[in-house]
């Protein structure tokens, strides 16, 4: 498992980074989201503040822009004492009281519960699950191993996120550390669909670069250098096409493609590192590389007209 900040921080910035400049969407996506960050990420909940604290200005912002979007300002401060350290804080204990209900985070008698609750939307539970990796995940740098993790401060919520990851396909395993509960992957296959999930494409494709060059270096056979280029030209393809096709599936649908496109999309998602004509033999019948592309092409302009 992960265990030093430092060595973890920076691939997991930039995955925070995309996921903080991801519209949330709807008001029910906006909720789930900021509900997932706090849980997860704040360092106090209470009827009179909710505060969070990180040395990562995109956490900070994406606490403030939800506030707001939940009709809330939060105070924002810096400070430098050991390193620079970002604190957002909202006050409004009647603002507070109405966000914690709506939230569903008050029980019966008025206390806060620091649990998921039910999320039935799919889109919801995806919104809550970037939250809470913006609250408190983190991906070792991929260079080294491969481990995806998120942490509670209890042991219910940490069994709340491996639940709604396993909802949405991904079986995570649970550990006590360090006086907290974490949820991890050390898969690389499955921390690469999971980035997906998160809208991190630009991480997942390069965690996947990475993997190739990986396997390269350590297999001289294979002709390290010159596979390492055209593989790296194939991944760099692929980002604007899994983009359009993961743009597609989140608003209209994969369905809603002609049969083609639906069975070239479906086989894109699934072999991301392939070539045009690789995935082309894999059809039924067989597809040359430029009927590939053409299809391809089809899928990015349609995705290109949905705002």
């Amino acid at each position: 498992m992960p265990d030093n900040e430092n060595e973890k921080q920076s691939f997991s910035r930039k995955i925070k980074r995309e996921i903080y400049r991801i519209d949330p969407g709807e008001m029910c996506c906006v909720r789930s989201r900021f509900k997932g960050l706090v849980l997860f990420g704040a360092a106090s909940v209470s009827m009179s503040e909710i505060k969070l604290v990180s040395d990562n200005p995109d956490v900070v912002g994406c606490f403030v822009e939800l506030s707001r979007l939940l009709g809330i300002e939060a105070d924002v401060r810096q400070s430098g004492n050991g390193g620079v350290k970002y604190s957002a804080v909202v006050r409004d204990s009647v603002k507070i009281a109405q966000l914690l209900y709506d939230l569903k985070m008050l029980d019966e008698s008025g206390g806060i519960l620091m649990r998921a609750g039910d999320i039935n939307k799919s889109c919801c539970r995806r919104e809550f699950l970037r939250g809470a990796f913006m609250g408190s995940g983190a991906v070792i740098d991929p260079n080294k191993n491969y481990a995806l993790e998120i942490s509670a401060p209890n042991r219910e919520l940490c069994a709340d996120a491996a639940r709604l990851f396993s909802d949405l396909g991904f079986k995570l395993q649970m550990i006590a550390r360090k006086k907290k509960y974490v949820a991890y992957v050390k898969n690389s296959e499955v921390i690469e669909d999971i980035l997906a999930l998160l809208g991190a494409c630009a991480s997942q494709m390069e965690l996947i670069n990475i993997k190739i060059e990986k396997e390269i270096r350590n297999d001289a056979n294979r002709g390290a250098n010159g596979e390492t280029s055209n593989l790296s030209r194939t991944i760099n393809a692929s980002v604007d096409q899994i983009r359009a096709i993961h743009k597609i599936r989140d608003t209209a649908g994969l369905d809603a493609l002609p049969d083609d496109l639906r069975e070239i999309a479906r086989l894109r998602l699934q072999y991301k590192d392939l070539s045009l004509s690789e995935l082309g033999k894999r059809l039924n019948p067989p597809l040359t590389k430029s009927g590939v592309n053409h299809r391809l092409k089809k899928i990015m302009k349609l995705a290109s007209g949905r705002q």
